[in-house]
């Protein structure tokens, strides 16, 4: 079933078998790439396990495999930091999905699984075009369904460095969002095409086209993030207390009837 909650909506109940270690690795990944952790901030485990209502015990296990996966470092005396989305993350993750991702050419996927596919892009092309946040939220749930729908049949190791390497490309794409200058989702028709008829060369190039189609809309987003203006540095109240008064009128002296 297609879960198009949005990234800050409360989580489901759980399963019963979920420990609260479990629980908490996942909440705090889920605030990480949604950016409710803001990129670069500095957190502190009692804060989180407040904010959270997780144990600290639990959040130090969580925060450390997040570090891991490179999501968070630890700073001594500071907290924990997590990580900035910068020029050397972005790069990473061009480089590990043009690494990583060829391998789903070569995919077989069953009756049962295209037609989960299949359903995906149809959701994703009933919202084709629009920018809305919830037509947004919308697409980009059903194409990370679709993405993990594929890495399913990998390798355990493979889908999980899929895993980690699109989570870190959700982030991306969630601070564009939050900057106002979303990118549009994945375009994977041709790929589930492909891989239904067993096409693994135009599988291949599917996944080529989409690289390339990713990488010139992420450049296009960063370029007008960057492009715009920085807000002037606010005075503080007590240098406009200091500062004197400046009028383009000089002080003229009274004539001889106005000192009457």
């Amino acid at each position: 079933m297609l879960d198009t909650s949005p990234a800050f909506a409360p989580s489901s109940p759980l399963p019963a078998a979920e420990t609260q270690l479990d629980v908490a690795t996942r909440r705090l990944r889920k605030a990480v790439v949604s950016c409710e952790l803001a990129p670069a901030e500095f957190v502190h485990e009692a804060a989180l396990a407040e904010r959270f209502a997780l144990g600290r015990a639990g959040i130090r296990v969580a925060l450390t495999e997040l570090t891991a996966a490179c999501f968070v470092d630890r700073h001594a005396r500071q907290g924990w930091r997590i990580a900035p989305v910068d020029g050397a993350l972005i790069a990473s993750v061009l480089d590990g999905r043009r690494r990583l991702e060829p391998s789903l050419a070569t995919l077989q996927p069953s009756g049962q699984t295209q037609a989960a596919l299949a359903a995906l892009l149809g959701v994703m092309d009933s919202v084709r075009g629009r920018t809305e946040p919830v037509a947004l939220s919308t697409a980009r749930s059903a194409e990370r369904q679709l993405r993990n729908l594929l890495a399913a049949a990998t390798g355990t190791l493979a889908r999980r460095w899929l895993g980690d390497i699109w989570d870190h490309g959700d982030r991306i794409v969630r601070m564009l969002d939050l900057a106002g200058h979303p990118i549009p989702p994945a375009e994977l028709g041709d790929l589930v095409s492909a891989l239904g008829a067993g096409d693994e060369t135009a599988a291949r190039l599917a996944i080529a086209g989409e690289h390339k189609r990713f990488t010139e809309a992420l450049a296009h987003g960063l370029m007008l993030t960057s492009a715009r203006p920085a807000q002037p540095p606010a005075r503080s109240a007590r240098r406009r207390r200091q500062s004197p008064t400046i009028t383009t009128e000089q002080t003229r002296p009274l004539s001889k009837e106005q000192q009457r």
